[in-house]
């Protein structure tokens, strides 16, 4: 009965590496999706501003590259039936998860810091809205959220005793600031759900190791 548990333990373990490779193969997939994603590029590349998505994208890109390595180490580790391999494994996922725990948390922290971001983003390029990079910048934002402005519409434009032919009359009263935030928070929920998800399994992933660690221990007492 133990041997069969043992087996069955054994094979559990193959299983979830096996789909913590998969898992890491998504991650990956995420992260160049939202680089090369070209809704994202055509506000991002035209922007003077930190490319804050592109951060995130770069993180889950390294991210699913370790986990791919991490889910093959384990899955060694389980065929080899190695205590070794599968503590280093433990540790890896449990130094995966504080770090995630991290960004968790700072992203809590930083939401609003990421509404002053996109807002300083539009109203710098309507301050500068006669710079090739910043007038193309604005002018995508305008005509794809039907918007004007940053935060006070067509008004902001005032300054300048010109109106962008971007800005559209019916879009007067439409200020770019809300949203432009909600496009990038839409893309940064992807992100978030896609970090709890990693959690989740990581923390499956160390009971399982840690069961088999013992497991192997016991057999071999």
């Amino acid at each position: 009965m133990a041997g069969s548990c043992y087996t069955c333990i054994k094979y559990l373990m193959f299983a979830f590496n096996f789909l913590f490779w998969l898992l890491g193969c998504a991650i990956l997939g995420v992260g160049i999706w939202i680089r090369v994603d070209q809704d994202v590029a055509q506000y991002v590349n035209q922007s003077a501003q930190v490319n804050l998505l592109y951060t995130f994208a770069y993180i889950l890109i390294t991210i699913g590259i370790v986990i791919m390595i991490i889910g093959f180490l384990g899955c060694c580790g389980a065929i080899r039936e190695s205590q070794c391999m599968l503590g280093t494994f433990f540790v890896c996922l449990f130094v995966i998860f504080a770090i995630l725990l991290g960004v968790g948390i700072w992203a809590v922290v930083a939401k609003e810091d990421l509404k002053g971001v996109t807002g300083n983003m539009l109203q710098e390029a309507v301050d500068n809205y006669d710079e090739p990079n910043s007038k193309s910048f604005l002018d995508t934002v305008q005509i794809k959220l039907q918007c004007c402005g940053a935060t006070k519409g067509a008004d902001d434009f005032k300054i300048t005793a010109k109106i962008p032919e971007s800005c559209k009359l019916p879009n007067y009263i439409k200020p770019c600031n809300e949203k432009f935030f909600n496009f990038i928070a839409d893309h940064l929920i992807i992100v978030a759900g896609v970090f709890i998800g990693i959690a989740v399994v990581l923390i499956l992933g160390m009971i399982f190791a840690m069961v088999l660690c013992c497991a192997i221990r016991d057999t071999t007492v």
